[in-house]
């Protein structure tokens, strides 16, 4: 799981060099990380769109989860306070890769717990991108220029709210900048992500 630039461009390196280690071209491999978003006409506006589904969680439920995510007793925590300390990476005995992902958020957003809640639950960790169409326009942008992603998996956050709000304002924005198709070209998943097909093996 891609959760911001940085690890998204050590984990496309390291499969595009075992692409390549494996006498495949990488270009024939996309690489696409999940990406939630939240569009807004200004940035507020934006955020206020997440906070409001932020406070729509069955917090009980979202905090039992959490707790199986960090090992810890999450029942009596603060929604609205910062999320308490956690052990670091090399003392976790659990799986690790949601655990790192959820020590990365923590580290460079500083979230509530509420917040946290939030971040988990859209998108399970993966990329979030909250602002207008041309602020997640140009991160989608960096994110591919960048060697971080050949492409995304929208993961709304609401439906069919979240999907209309990503066609209607960000894909315009994307078609401009010759990021994204204006008419399909194919007739199947394979040719729309501009794959080539692999010989047959009969």
């Amino acid at each position: 799981m891609a959760y911001d630039l940085p690890s998204a461009q050590e984990y496309y390196g390291d499969v595009k060099a075992r692409i390549r280690r494996a006498g495949r071209d990488p270009g024939s491999v996309a690489i696409m990380p999940g990406l939630v978003t939240y569009v807004g006409s200004t940035e507020e506006e934006a955020r206020a769109k997440q906070n409001e589904l932020d406070a729509l969680l069955p917090t009980a439920e979202s905090l039992q989860q959490l707790g199986l995510f960090t090992e810890q007793d999450c029942t009596d925590w603060d929604l609205d306070a910062p999320v308490p300390d956690l052990p670091p990476l090399e003392e976790f005995t659990g799986p690790k890769g949601r655990y790192a992902t959820i020590l990365r958020i923590i580290e460079s957003e500083r979230p509530t717990v509420r917040q946290l809640l939030g971040r988990l639950a859209a998108g399970g960790g993966h990329c979030t991108m909250v602002g207008t169409p041309e602020q997640i326009a140009d991160r989608i942008a960096e994110w591919q220029e960048q060697g971080g992603a050949d492409g995304f998996n929208l993961m709304p956050p609401s439906l069919p709210g979240g999907v209309e709000d990503f066609v209607d304002h960000v894909v315009p924005v994307l078609q401009k900048r010759g990021l994204f198709r204006s008419e399909y070209e194919a007739r199947t998943l394979r040719g729309h992500l501009g794959l080539p097909r692999p010989p047959s093996a009969h």
